[in-house]
């Protein structure tokens, strides 16, 4: 209380009354209404990432940005809503506002349309007060811009199915020092789904063609289509892909009903690229009887590609070749440090 008073700026002598006292728990079920649109949302119980260091209160959850939020929101099924396109700008979804209209759509959610959300607020008589204060926040380092997380559609390989082979595999690789065989075991115990997907303007392009009238929910991907396109990268390479109209990189069964589909523009995760360069360095090689033989002798890197092109290698060959690993023996080197104790391996 003595906190909001400070907050609110209070008269000298003037207080808040304290009306009633119960558990934040006895909220939860209870429905509100949207300030600024025609809805309804549920109050329900968050997680142990929400803390009442600062005070009490209800925390706005969005389950279509950010990890935490997702989980809360599959827990109590709500709503995945992400009104937010791919250069961080409201959508569509963010109009039809009962005071703003469609005014946010377009605007930036980092910039104008965070100011403009607030002036919707004050207009509505929702926002009792603004404030500007320090907190933690992400920031991309390769931009220094501030992060938006959203909730995405992407491809993912489930490395449940394979798990054990994997855990199986590693016991047949002599790890120099042993110490990096408990290191990848636990990698891979713990491994979750495997997102093999990316928003990249280069890369690897993942082969899979969408519907045009479903908006992308029914898909084109099959050994049909996957054994002509990969002919076609053959002869001509990944550029391919974005270079070909739909009829050419469709097999001949497929051609009349190109104007159907659109081909993806999601690239393969570069993890996967280097993970599976055992099949195109060794095996192919091996088998074109080329003077290299599979599985590799050795493969050496840092101890960070525990986590990384061992792990990635592993999985992909372990899925591949009915639980073979793609390396008889592993061997992780230390780095060289600068005279301040930081590594130069980049």
């Amino acid at each position: 209380v003595e906190t909001l008073e400070s907050k609110f700026q209070l008269p000298e002598g003037e207080k808040l009354e304290i009306l009633a006292t119960f558990p934040g728990s006895s909220l939860e079920g209870t429905t509100y209404q949207h300030p600024l649109y025609d809805r309804t949302s549920s109050i329900i119980a968050g997680g142990d990432y929400i803390t009442t260091e600062s005070g009490t209160g209800l925390v706005h959850t969005a389950p279509g940005h950010g990890q935490e939020d997702y989980l809360t929101g599959l827990k109590y099924g709500l709503e995945l809503l992400s009104p937010v396109d791919d250069v961080g700008k409201f959508t569509i979804e963010a109009g039809g506002s009962t005071i703003a209209g469609d005014k946010f759509v377009g605007q930036s959610v980092l910039g104008e349309g965070n100011i403009a959300v607030m002036e919707a607020l004050e207009e509505a008589g929702a926002l009792i007060r603004a404030e500007d204060y320090g907190h933690k926040y992400p920031y991309d380092w390769r931009t220094k811009k501030p992060t938006i997380f959203r909730a995405t559609d992407q491809w993912f390989a489930s490395v449940e199915g394979f798990r054990t082979d994997a855990l199986k595999a590693v016991e047949t690789v002599k790890w120099i020092p042993d110490v990096g065989k408990n290191r990848i075991k636990s990698f891979v115990e713990s491994r979750g789904d495997w997102c093999i997907s990316r928003q990249r303007s280069w890369g690897v392009p993942i082969p899979v063609f969408y519907d045009k009238a479903t908006g992308g929910t029914e898909v084109l991907l099959n050994e049909d289509t996957l054994s002509h396109i990969e002919s076609i990268i053959a002869e001509h390479g990944c550029d391919a892909w974005w270079k070909m109209d739909v009829a050419d990189l469709l097999p001949d069964k497929y051609k009349n009903e190109a104007d159907k589909w659109t081909k993806g523009t999601d690239t393969m995760d570069v993890w996967f690229d280097s993970g599976s360069s055992w099949a195109g360095v060794v095996k192919q090689r091996a088998e074109d009887e080329m003077g290299l033989s599979f599985p590799a002798d050795i493969y050496l890197e840092g101890s960070d590609q525990h986590r990384g092109w061992f792990q990635s290698s592993l999985l992909t060959s372990v899925a591949a070749n009915k639980g073979q690993a793609p390396f008889k023996a592993v061997l992780t080197h230390g780095f060289v440090l600068d005279e301040k104790g930081f590594k130069m391996s980049k």
